[in-house]
């Protein structure tokens, strides 16, 4: 099952109960495939490059599987909207649950697949605009590019793409500075 069936909404509480990986938006759910190598290696590469700028800055850099709900005000079984981005950063700790966040991140880094990729360009580029997600961070590993968009009242209106050559720099981090080099370079991989 990828979407839900004759229109029926599902909650939170539903998806936690089903096996596998799933995200909820707007109380349709959607299966996670497995990643492929190039995306957990791209995953992975981000996560050693950021995690000591965060720690740094008394903030969390989460891997997903983790579950982040936007509908914050609602409890598990009323819950519509939760997504496991593959990268986010938590810097209000009190978001924190023991099995999820509630409430927006403020960086949120999706990784592009071809399973995943038109959700994260569409359905996932309005729901972290519209929920305040301050900066958000587009992997495509195909084109070996990062486009950092990021929030300014309350819209996504900045915009800059990175390729393997560039230092990726942060509008919400402006200190943040990381060489893409290693991180976008997958020759070894068909």
């Amino acid at each position: 099952m990828e979407k839900a069936q004759h229109g029926r909404l599902y909650s939170y509480k539903d998806i936690q109960q089903w096996e596998g990986n799933w995200e909820l938006i707007d109380g349709v759910p959607y299966l996670l495939a497995s990643p492929s190598y190039v995306h957990q290696y791209v995953v992975g590469e981000l996560y050693l490059a950021l995690a000591p700028y965060f720690k740094a800055q008394g903030c969390r850099l989460i891997l997903s599987p983790f579950d982040v709900q936007f509908d914050a005000a609602k409890n598990e079984e009323e819950a519509q909207t939760v997504v496991q981005p593959d990268l986010f950063v938590i810097c209000n700790v009190t978001q924190l649950k023991k099995n999820r966040v509630q409430g927006a991140p403020d960086l949120v880094i999706e990784v592009l697949s071809a399973s995943t990729g038109i959700k994260d360009r569409n359905q996932k580029y309005y729901l972290y605009e519209a929920n305040g997600v301050k900066e958000y961070w587009m992997v495509d590993p195909s084109n070996r590019t990062i486009e950092v968009i990021g929030l300014e009242d309350g819209r996504f209106q900045k915009r800059a793409v990175f390729g393997p050559k560039d230092v990726l720099t942060s509008f919400l981090y402006p200190d943040l500075a990381i060489s893409l080099d290693s991180i976008l370079h997958m020759d070894d991989v068909e």
